[in-house]
């Protein structure tokens, strides 16, 4: 239980820490929120506010078929019945033909700019001055930018990026380096007023509305469509989007008027034919009657007739049916891929399959008009449309079969009756041959007429392909750039990049900054923490110090009475760390300044024989000898080594001397031992400034003489592999009752903040410095 609330504490504080190391960053949190946001407002503030334009559009089914009227769209397999078919028209609506109308007609392959001192503002409606394209010089021309740079009457200059002038009259054409174009004055143009002028290529244009045109089908059963476009000017966009369902009702209509026309025609040339058999006809009957000298033959047929009227009849129907199909095969039969008449009141299946052929033709067509006869599209509509024309000449084939069947079955029955008729005058069936001959051509030329008439009647109503439910119309809601989006991401994003920064900084920093660090990694102790000093600060503890320095070094001291064993003779402390530069001889020096007092006086040691550091602190007064004299002369007097410190004279120094070639083999002869000996008897403490223990072997050669030995780390420059270094001299018994000191802790470090209060407030000094150094210092 005991182990799990320990656990919980430990991860608790881990996150905590972990939390304190990004809050201790907060000014740079801070500067980065302030940089985005400022951002964010400099981007909405010039940047241009985009808004959606949109239309409405809704397609009834009975508005799409020639024969609205006459037949069942439905039957017939032409209307726009199913959302495929929706689609298709979709790709209609933003198909380049319809768009290149589009920018001719509004002329949106020139676009004006009113220039401005950050942003120059698009121009539509009230433009002072508008231009056109005449021709173009350049095959690959893209787009080509000038300004109006001088007006004076009816003279203007342009100058393009290259700086070149191109000086013109208004309403005569000029030309540019790309073409020719003219120019037009509509209104008085204001004094300082600077414009911007681009021409464009129309089919780039062309491109750009394919993109920004979207069409969606909101509701395919309900048959509707949406056209909507994003654009900077919404009476640009909105005139846009309604000259796109403008050409898109034009181009239906052209497509129905085109279908009704060769109708019109086919219908033209068979009652040419039919006027020319019904004349022969009647001229024949007319011939018969004035030779046999015949009135009235209804009299004499009655009877006769009376039996035969009915397959008579049926024969009539079945015989136009065969003329009709004749007439229709002819046309199937021509090599050429041509629009077939349909509607003609033939077999329902047979006429449906016209109507697809004569749709197929029809979008063949129009994918000519933007693409070869090599396009995949194109072969596979040829390849249907032939597949279909097979299939119109087999149904053509059958259905005369048919008709052929039931009119020899028909004359079968006549001539069985006529039989019984036998007594009629011949010259009456002659006349009633000649009479049904004119009947059937009669019913055939007004069946014709009715036709030509019914579609004569579609062709002159103008209904459009889809009827605009909704006229062009923008929202109010700005599409882009969105505040509610743009602030929020810029403070995340402020958030965000100093965060990553900062996790990758401390993912990759491997090195010590506080206690907690090396509670971390090893089980030894840490007696304090010396605070971070500045190079203008005292480096030194004084006689009646209260500095933050001196207060660590007190610290240091009390805390070594409980690692230190209780003995009579000299208790003898070795200072030392992994490499150069941590700060071990600051702690050997100011800890023997600390330690060394009237009642117990302290001697240092400077043991690093190898680069001697004291004297940096506490400079000798003359030359003499140091400890490399005493360890190879065993004539040299340990009372020529002793030098008194000026700044405590309770503490005695043991400078390192000269620097010898051997400084191994010195400390392992044996004399260092005998030094302690000697000297532990005079002092109560003994310091020692060993070496680094990663670069010699020189400090485990004297490890032994130690009571205590204090591991010196720094904070922010010594690595995390160097307590595993340490922990691996404990653990092999190379040192013993060691301890960690860590060195240059700042006020802040680790992200917990070393809160000094060592000094209770004597003898401090204010910071003087500017409050926004004392946010930025570290």
């Amino acid at each position: 239980m005991q182990q799990t609330e320990f656990q919980a504490k430990e991860e608790k504080l881990n996150i905590r820490k972990t939390i304190s190391k990004y809050l201790y960053k907060w000014p740079w949190f801070i500067a980065s929120i302030l940089i985005f946001l400022s951002g964010a407002y400099i981007y909405l503030r010039y940047s241009v506010p985009k808004y959606q334009s949109k239309t409405t559009l809704k397609f009834d089914k009975k508005q799409n078929d020639l024969s609205s009227a006459l037949a069942d769209l439905d039957n017939l397999g032409i209307g726009l019945g199913n959302s495929d078919e929706l689609k298709s028209e979709a790709a209609v609506v933003n198909s380049r033909p319809i768009l290149m109308q589009v920018v001719k007609n509004l002329n949106l392959n020139v676009e004006y700019y009113s220039a401005g001192e950050i942003k120059d503002s698009q121009l539509f409606s009230k433009i002072p001055i508008t231009a056109k394209i005449l021709t173009y010089t350049k095959e690959k021309f893209v787009s080509a930018a000038y300004s109006i740079t001088e007006i004076k009457g009816d003279q203007f200059t342009l100058e393009n990026d290259k700086k070149k002038e191109f000086t013109g009259k208004f309403n005569v054409p000029v030309q540019l380096d790309f073409g020719t174009v003219i120019l037009q004055r509509n209104s008085p143009i204001a004094a300082k007023s600077e414009y911007k002028i681009i021409f464009w290529n129309p089919i780039e244009k062309v491109k750009k509305l394919e993109k920004t045109i979207q069409v969606n089908l909101p509701d395919e059963k309900a048959m509707l469509m949406d056209i909507s476009l994003i654009g900077t000017l919404p009476e640009k966009s909105e005139a846009i989007l309604n000259e796109v369902t403008k050409q898109y009702n034009l181009d239906g209509q052209r497509d129905k008027n085109l279908q009704a026309q060769n109708t019109q025609e086919f219908i033209d040339k068979r009652l040419e034919v039919i006027t020319k058999d019904l004349s022969g006809v009647e001229n024949q009957k007319e011939d018969f009657q004035n030779r046999n000298r015949i009135v009235d033959l209804q009299a004499q047929a009655e009877l006769a007739l009376q039996n035969t009227s009915e397959n008579t009849k049926a024969l009539l129907q079945q015989q136009a049916q065969l003329d009709l199909l004749n007439s229709l095969s002819a046309e199937a039969s021509k090599s050429n891929n041509q629009l077939m008449p349909s509607n003609l009141g033939l077999n329902p299946s047979l006429e449906q399959t016209i109507s697809q052929y004569n749709l197929l033709i029809i979008s063949r067509n129009k994918t000519l008009k933007q693409a070869t006869n090599e396009n995949p599209a194109v072969i596979e509509m040829n390849r249907e449309i032939a597949s279909l024309k097979d299939v119109i000449r087999d149904n053509i084939r059958e259905q005369k079969q048919t008709v052929q069947t039931g009119i020899s079955q028909l004359q079968n029955q006549i001539t069985t009756n006529n039989n019984v008729i036998e007594k009629v005058p011949g010259q009456s069936k002659v006349y009633r041959g000649i009479e049904r001959q004119q009947n059937l051509k009669e019913q055939l030329f007004l069946f014709l007429l009715q036709k030509r008439e019914e579609n004569a009647i579609n062709l002159s109503v103008d209904v459009p392909k889809a009827k605009i439910v909704n006229p062009a119309f923008t929202e109010d809601a700005v599409v882009s750039p969105k505040k509610d989006i743009i602030f929020p991401g810029a403070f995340f994003l402020g958030i965000l990049i100093p965060f990553a920064i900062f996790y990758l900084l401390f993912l990759l920093d491997d090195k010590i900054y506080s206690r907690d660090d090396i509670k971390e990694r090893s089980r030894l102790g840490v007696l304090v923490d010396i605070p971070s000093l500045k190079d203008s600060e005292n480096h030194l503890v004084q006689k009646n110090d209260f500095s933050e320095l001196a207060e660590a070094f007190r610290v240091l001291v009390s805390n070594l009475k409980f690692v230190l064993p209780a003995k009579e003779s000299a208790k003898v402390i070795m200072v030392t760390s992994s490499v150069k530069g941590e700060g071990k001889t600051l702690v050997s020096v100011n800890l023997a300044l600390t330690i060394a007092n009237k009642n117990g006086r302290a001697l240092l040691i400077g043991s690093d024989i190898r680069n001697p550091q004291i004297q940096r602190y506490d400079s000798e007064p003359v030359k003499r000898k140091g400890l490399t004299e005493f360890l190879y002369d065993d004539s040299v007097n340990v009372e020529d080594l002793v030098h008194t410190s000026t700044t405590n004279p309770s503490c005695d120094v043991i400078y390192a001397g000269a620097i010898p070639p051997n400084p191994q083999e010195l400390l392992s002869n044996g004399r260092y031992q005998k030094l302690i000996e000697q000297m532990s008897s005079r002092y109560a403490y003994i310091i020692i400034d060993s070496a680094p223990l990663m670069l010699v072997s020189d400090t485990l050669s004297i490890a032994d003489t130690a009571d205590a030995t204090l591991y010196v780390v720094r904070s922010g420059i010594s690595k995390n592999i160097l307590i595993d270094f340490a922990n691996d001299l404990v653990r092999d018994s190379k040192l013993s009752n060691v301890s960690f000191v860590i060195n240059d802790v700042s006020r802040r470090a680790g992200g917990y903040g070393y809160n000094y209060s060592y000094g209770y407030g004597y003898s401090q000094t204010k910071d003087k410095n500017s409050w926004w150094k004392k946010i930025f210092k570290s």
